[in-house]
């Protein structure tokens, strides 16, 4: 399901894997932003340090452990999310005397190769930041592999700085370009530092989602467990009925059934979503999901193009079709 600088701008790129069967819907760890950080550091009269951070933005990472080099990372950020703990400051760096926000309201990354050297990984990918878009590389440590958090959860950690020069990429600040005794005002070169964690949610956790029987996606699974498919959907339009609940509780109960291996049934519930959803993004997302996990990779696509034509946020299907066209 869905779910690192319009600061900075990260434009979405295509890799051709060799053959899309490699695919593995296993190996697609949405990034959990609650324990992900994006940084920036920038010279301010020669010698201070200015900081910042983005507290907005959203990915997925595509990592086996047996396929280092098959890694890659697509992920986007909202720049009205920037923070450098000053209210003028912020507003000016959303302003078009920076950013321009308003005109450019995301930044986005996306790898298009990754190789393995002496000290990790080689990772190199487009990055748009407003109207433009450069190939960057940089080295990240290798990474630690697929590990287990305290409550089990599968998850990998990405880590890693790069350099970069704001000027190149439109982001002016015009009102800061001053040369005082030979020192700048600011530096050109800005300091980015992210770490980056994807997880997988595992089923007793998922299950956390789904307790409270008094919200409907609560409602729905419990009257799934007690009738089955039909239980489920009777149920749905009960609700639906009392108040259109829209189609993220069809779906969270079609993940929990991804996570028990009833794909069939999952997939039932979601057709039902779709025909009364056809506009929701998330529903294409989670139903080419499924697909992947039946062996139909050619729905899958077909599923998470339309989930990306429906919302070009999505940076969980823009990546998985990386390595799938």
């Amino acid at each position: 399901m869905k779910k690192l600088l319009s600061t900075f701008l990260f434009t979405i790129g295509y890799v051709v894997i060799s053959n899309a069967q490699d695919f593995n819907i296993k190996h697609l760890y949405p990034i959990e932003t609650d324990h992900s950080y994006l940084e920036f550091e920038v010279t301010y009269m020669g010698y201070a340090k200015v900081r910042g951070s983005f507290g907005s933005f959203y990915g997925s990472i595509y990592y086996d452990p047996e396929n280092p080099e098959q890694t890659s990372v697509t992920f986007q950020i909202d720049v009205e999310s920037i923070d450098t703990n000053n209210d003028w400051r912020d507003g000016d760096l959303k302003s078009g005397n920076w950013f321009l926000a308003e005109e450019f309201p995301h930044i986005r990354f996306s790898s298009s190769r990754v190789s393995s050297v002496t000290n990790g990984l080689s990772v190199t990918g487009d990055l748009t930041i407003k109207e433009t878009t450069k190939a960057i590389t940089f080295t990240i440590p290798p990474p630690l592999g697929v590990i287990k958090d305290m409550r089990d959860d599968h998850q990998v950690i990405f880590t890693g700085s790069h350099s970069l020069n704001r000027k190149e990429y439109g982001v002016m600040g015009k009102n800061w370009s001053q040369v005082k005794e030979g020192i700048a005002a600011l530096s050109d070169d800005v300091k980015i530092t992210f770490s980056l964690l994807g997880k997988q949610i595992l089923e007793d956790n998922y299950q956390n989602f789904l307790r409270r029987e008094t919200r409907p996606p609560g409602a729905i699974y419990a009257a799934y467990k007690a009738g089955g498919l039909e239980g489920a959907l009777k149920r749905f339009d009960e609700l639906k009925n009392e108040n259109d609940i829209g189609a993220t509780p069809l779906t969270m109960v079609a993940y929990m059934l991804t996570k028990q291996g009833k794909f069939q049934d999952a997939k039932s519930l979601l057709e039902r979503n779709q025909k009364e959803y056809p506009e929701d993004g998330n529903v294409y997302d989670m139903l080419a999901e499924v697909h992947a996990e039946l062996g139909d990779l050619k729905k899958t696509r077909e599923f998470y193009k339309k989930a990306v034509e429906l919302d070009p946020t999505n940076m969980n299907a823009t990546e998985a079709l990386k390595h799938l066209n």
